[in-house]
């Protein structure tokens, strides 16, 4: 596996650790954002919000003053982070 977004394989996994402490719904929402390079909600969750704390999510308010939207984009260390979650 190639890093990126990380030095070495050590800090990846410790970032998957961290991804299974957000949880299930955090760890579904990271993979719907990878495998759509992106997702748009209406409203932002607390997944959302975590993933984003965590650096794994960039969170983009697209709304307007009418309508609110986000835009949720993973980050290089959401991706590989999942990735060796996947190859545990």
């Amino acid at each position: 596996m190639m890093l990126i977004a990380h030095e070495s394989m050590e800090q990846a996994r410790e970032s998957a650790v961290i991804l299974v402490r957000l949880g299930s719904p955090a760890r579904k929402l990271l993979a719907e954002a990878v495998e759509a390079t992106g997702v748009k909600r209406k409203q932002l969750s607390k997944a959302a919000k975590d993933l984003e704390t965590a650096g794994f999510l960039f969170v983009r308010d697209s709304g307007n003053l009418w309508e609110s939207q986000f835009e949720l984009m993973p980050t290089l260390a959401g991706e590989e982070a999942l990735e060796v979650l996947d190859e545990q």
